[in-house]
């Protein structure tokens, strides 16, 4: 399992656009893909998952992949986060 610790720095919080591309995102791979806001936890393949946290600004956030392609997924999740400004 691979783990990816960021912080949600948009000052509205993780908007709709920001929860959309973070979802095309983690459905470009065949693992798991989770985020763990305070004590709730996400499936990060499912917008409305995404949605229902309701992450203000400032949050720090956890995602956790596991699966076949996990290397991958965590190599291009670290990236995307970093262009988001989220890690």
């Amino acid at each position: 399992m691979k783990v990816i610790e960021g912080k949600v720095n948009n000052t509205k919080g993780l908007t709709s656009r920001l929860s959309a591309q973070i979802v095309a995102e983690a459905n470009q791979f065949k693992s798991s893909i989770t985020i763990k806001v305070f004590d709730e936890e996400a499936d990060l393949k499912s917008i409305m998952n995404v949605m229902a946290l309701v992450v203000p600004s400032s949050t720090p956030f956890v995602i956790n992949i596991e699966g076949e392609d996990e290397d991958k997924a965590y190599e291009n999740f670290q990236k995307f986060l970093k262009e988001l400004d989220l890690l």
